[in-house]
């Protein structure tokens, strides 16, 4: 069934893990640059995890993506930069994308960042950071926004509180999940992400 056709408002827990967790796992891939996307709330996972991959090697630059929020004073992308050169990570390493607001507006605003670095037409891979309940719509808007031979390498934490595995075992973890789950339906009713066709009946 098309994510679009799926009613938002009978939804199961089986039914929320094919929505949000039929999710690829990482494949090792190097990249051009590890795309960090921002979150008031899991800002610390991520940016440990973009931190791993840089020194493992995935990628020669970090791009951190976040603006201020309504309510901000700092944007996430400057917090995640500040963290990151008080880690060791080299300024020159690092690209930030501020004026955004959400996933859309990351990507949207953030292809300007890679566009001018690296000329998006050189761009082969980039090493995608987030949460795993996030992953999956954003795939969906990478798909719908971004140039077609861009591959993407998908790294998330997968011990992560609201994952495929623990999302069940706190009323705030559950909260997020049906959140997002419904609002992935919605996204792509509306056309803000591409379609998919997800089993949920399996």
């Amino acid at each position: 069934m098309l994510l679009s056709k799926i009613d938002e408002n009978n939804l199961n827990e089986k039914d929320i893990n094919k929505i949000l967790f039929d999710i690829p796992k990482d494949d090792g891939m190097i990249g051009e640059c590890i795309w960090v996307f921002g979150s008031k709330k899991d800002l610390d996972e991520r940016l440990k995890l973009a931190i791993e991959l840089y020194n493992n090697k995935r990628a020669s630059y970090i791009l951190f993506t976040g603006g201020k929020g309504k309510d901000g004073n700092i944007s996430e992308a400057k917090i995640m930069k500040e963290k990151a050169l008080s880690q060791g990570i080299p300024e020159s390493a690092i690209l930030t994308e501020e004026e955004s607001n959400n996933t859309t507006e990351n990507i949207l605003c953030s292809m300007l960042v890679l566009e001018r670095k690296f000329l998006l037409q050189n761009i082969n891979r980039l090493i995608i950071v987030s949460s795993p309940f996030h992953i999956q719509r954003l795939s969906l808007t990478l798909s719908r926004y971004m140039p077609k031979w861009i591959k993407y390498s998908y790294c998330y934490n997968e011990n992560s509180p609201v994952s495929k595995n623990n999302w069940q075992n706190s009323k705030v973890s559950k909260d997020r999940v049906e959140y997002e789950a419904k609002g992935i339906i919605f996204y792509a009713k509306n056309k803000y992400i591409d379609d998919k066709e997800i089993n949920i009946n399996d």
